[in-house]
């Protein structure tokens, strides 16, 4: 996981606000929900002719070991599948239930996916997540091969409250947050104390280098974790291909027969370059590897929940 210490942050197009909400649905997630006819009418006419020129289906993609997650999660869940109806585009929920092994649970969920030959995208979001229903929306509208969202890590560094790393000598580092939030576009749309709570928080994600370029929200990125990671069909047929030595058979008894030509062991651990990879690091830096791009999108504000709700706010981050 990179800091954010050392990164500059160039924003491409500034007209258009990176908080935007095309929607007024509110959830467990730390946004702000004003928007403009304009821009929902707008929104609304992307939608249509998405889903007509695509004809979209998504997965969403849940390893739950134990059977478990958490209310946040399905109040989530249950306001996509609402969403989802209204605008006409077909969503499916997997959950491998039983599986200790978190990287063998991904693989097979994606096999169970890429079975059906109607599935257009899968997007894996893991059982403490919270977030708006038109995340997925806007992930599925970027058209990107592989996006997501970036979400908190589940603790506070408490020493950035005592310690201003861009100046010692300051010792008022809240009232230093709250000046620039307030010499920001930000000024009225984040509270004094949903940024400090925010500010707190680290991200897991891994950039390409220094700068962080933003265009629309977008930006790419090294290593992107699968908590909020949307793929295109496509991505997983390239890179069984490119990687046919993953292939395995699931001796688990999660797949049905026909759902075991799909099974490919991309979600991986392994040691790349002397660093201990996690199976969403590896898998990204295959993608890679293959010439693919991962982005993310600024915009999203995700909740991680463990002994309390990490409501994240990556926007804030760049204050």
């Amino acid at each position: 996981m990179a800091g954010l210490d050392n990164i500059n942050f160039e924003v491409m197009d500034d007209e258009e606000e990176m908080f935007s909400k095309e929607t007024a649905t509110t959830t467990a997630s730390n946004t702000f929900n004003e928007t403009t006819v304009t821009t929902a009418m707008s929104i609304n006419d992307k939608i249509a002719e998405y889903v007509k020129t695509h004809n979209p289906c998504v997965y969403i993609l849940t390893p739950c070991y134990g059977g478990q997650c958490f209310v946040n999660y399905v109040h989530c869940l249950m306001a996509s599948f609402d969403l989802f109806r209204k605008l006409g585009i077909e969503l499916r929920i997997e959950f491998c239930k039983n599986d200790s092994l978190v990287s063998r649970a991904r693989n097979n969920l994606v096999a169970r996916a890429m079975s059906n030959p109607k599935m257009t995208h899968f997007i894996f979001i893991d059982a403490d997540i919270s977030w708006d229903p038109m995340d997925i929306v806007k992930l599925i509208l970027s058209d990107k091969q592989l996006v997501g969202g970036i979400y908190p890590l589940k603790h506070y560094e408490w020493k950035d409250l005592v310690v201003d790393k861009t100046n010692p000598y300051n010792s008022n580092v809240i009232q230093s947050w709250i000046n620039r939030k307030n010499q920001s576009q930000f000024k009225d749309i984040i509270s004094d104390a949903a940024l400090v709570q925010q500010k707190l928080l680290k991200y897991n994600v891994n950039y390409l280098g220094t700068t962080l370029t933003i265009d629309n929200n977008l930006a790419e990125v090294r290593h992107l974790a699968t908590g909020f990671m949307m793929i295109k069909r496509d991505v997983i047929t390239k890179m069984s291909h490119g990687y046919p030595s993953t292939k395995y058979t699931d001796d688990v008894q999660f797949l049905l027969p026909e759902e075991n030509e799909f099974a490919y062991a991309l979600f991986d651990c392994g040691v790349e370059d002397g660093h201990y990879l996690s199976e969403d690091w590896l898998f990204c830096e295959r993608w890679r590897k293959m010439g693919g791009h991962i982005f993310i999108d600024v915009s999203i504000s995700l909740t991680h929940t463990g002994t309390e709700d990490y409501r994240g706010c990556y926007v804030t981050s760049l204050i």
